[in-house]
């Protein structure tokens, strides 16, 4: 991605920032028990569209008998940032938080609900 091309958004406290390349077509709702409890909503990128700087600490949960992905969040003020795959980069699909984006950002974006309490653990 070029430099200054995109969007840009930021943690709480602005210590990790991630640029996109563009607005998203959607953002997904997810009601399962880690996004609902950390108001995750994501947008999607390969990781090679993306841009991403700041002290990250990643979590994996572990009520999963295989889990595929790390969400990662601000090792200051705890925002979850995004999540990767567990597989080594580049990666085909990153899921972005676009609560890091100012609301302006995301006008007019569909919002898309997704059962993942459904999905097994």
């Amino acid at each position: 991605m070029e430099q200054g091309a995109g969007l840009t958004g930021h943690c709480h406290c602005g210590a990790v920032t991630i640029r996109i390349p563009r607005k998203p077509d959607y953002v997904n709702q997810c009601n399962c028990s880690l996004c609902t409890r950390t108001g995750f909503r994501g947008i999607y990128f390969g990781s090679e569209e993306l841009h991403i700087d700041g002290p990250l600490h990643e979590y994996i949960r572990s009520d999963m008998s295989e889990p595929m992905l790390k969400q990662l969040r601000c090792a200051h003020c705890g925002t979850p940032t995004h999540w990767e795959p567990l597989t080594p980069p580049p990666h085909e699909r990153m899921g972005v938080n676009a609560n890091l984006f100012d609301a302006s950002v995301l006008e007019g974006v569909e919002l898309k609900a997704v059962d993942g309490r459904s999905w097994p653990l």
